[in-house]
C-alpha cells in the first residue's frame, strides 16, 4: 500500500471513531517507517485531523516535540527491555492533561522485543487504556511474534522510491577475496552496533536474499547476535569466517 492511501484511510478511521488500538507497519526500509509513523501520528494529533501539516497548535506541538501523550520506543536497531515496555504502560495507564484525547506511542521496531518485553507489550496490547493507539514497525514481519502481529491491523507499505544509495561496506565485502574478508573483521568492530545492524539489514534487503542466498541465514544471526547478546566481537569473527568459506 502507498503511504499516501495508508494514511487516508487511517483519516477515515479516525472520523468514523472506529481507529485500530494498535496497527503493525511493515517495509524494509527504516527511514521509511519512521517518516510514515511521525505523520500518522502527527495527524492522529492534528485538530483539524490533516495528513499535510497545518497551523493548529497539536501540530506544532508535536514538531516541538512537548506533547506529553506520545513515546518513541526503540531506535529500530537496539534490543528492547521489559523495562521499557514496563515504564511505558505505566505512563500510559496515567490520566491524561493534554487537550487531545489519544495517546500514541511508537514501537521501533517489533522483531527488537525480547521474550519478556514481547509478553508485557501483549498484555497492553490487548487491554489497552481507553484511546491508546499502538504503532508498531517493523522491516521484517515474520520475525514478529506471531501473537503481537495477530492483535495488530498489519499495513505494508510499499517501496515508492528505488533505492540508489551506493553499496554500504557489508556489500562491499561480499565482492572481496578470502584473506580481505577476513581482515574486515577490525573495521567492522569500529563500528557502532546501531549502524552496524542498519548496515547489515540493508544489505540483506537489497543485495544478499537476491545474490547470496546461500550467506542469508548467517546473516540474520549476526542480526539477532548483535541485538540480543553481548559478544559481538565474536558473532563478528563467526559471521566472517563463513563468509570466507561459502564465497
Amino acid at each position: 500500500m502507498k503511504k499516501r492511501e495508508a494514511l487516508e484511510k487511517f483519516v477515515e478511521q479516525l472520523k468514523n471513531k472506529k481507529m485500530f488500538s494498535s496497527i503493525l507497519i511493515s517495509n524494509d526500509n527504516q527511514e521509511t517507517l519512521n517518516d510514515f509513523a511521525n505523520n500518522l501520528s502527527r495527524t492522529i494529533f492534528c485538530e483539524n485531523l490533516s495528513i499535510e501539516k497545518d497551523s493548529c497548535d497539536n501540530c506544532k506541538r508535536f514538531e516541538n516535540k512537548s506533547l506529553s501523550n506520545f513515546v518513541v520506543l526503540g531506535d529500530g536497531s537496539l534490543a528492547i527491555n521489559k523495562n521499557d515496555v514496563v515504564e511505558l504502560m505505566q505512563k500510559f495507564s496515567l490520566t491524561t492533561n493534554e487537550v487531545n484525547k489519544f495517546k500514541v506511542y511508537v514501537l521501533s521496531n517489533a522483531e527488537n522485543l525480547k521474550n519478556e518485553s514481547a509478553n508485557s507489550l501483549l498484555k497492553f496490547i490487548e487491554e489497552p487504556p481507553e484511546n491508546t493507539i499502538a504503532i508498531l514497525l517493523t522491516k521484517n514481519k515474520s520475525q514478529v511474534l506471531p501473537t503481537i502481529k495477530s492483535r495488530c491491523k498489519l499495513i505494508v507499505l510499499e517501496n515508492e522510491n528505488q533505492d540508489e544509495s551506493p553499496k554500504n561496506i557489508i556489500e562491499e565485502l561480499l565482492e572481496k577475496d578470502k584473506n580481505s574478508i577476513l581482515l574486515a573483521n577490525a573495521d567492522l568492530k569500529k563500528i557502532d552496533k546501531s549502524e552496524l545492524i542498519a548496515m547489515l539489514e540493508v544489505a540483506y534487503n537489497r543485495t544478499i536474499i537476491k545474490k547470496y542466498l546461500n550467506l542469508a541465514e548467517a546473516t540474520l544471526q549476526l542480526i539477532n547476535d548483535l541485538k540480543f547478546t553481548f559478544q559481538t566481537n565474536l558473532a563478528i569473527d563467526v559471521f566472517l569466517i563463513h563468509i570466507s568459506e561459502v564465497m
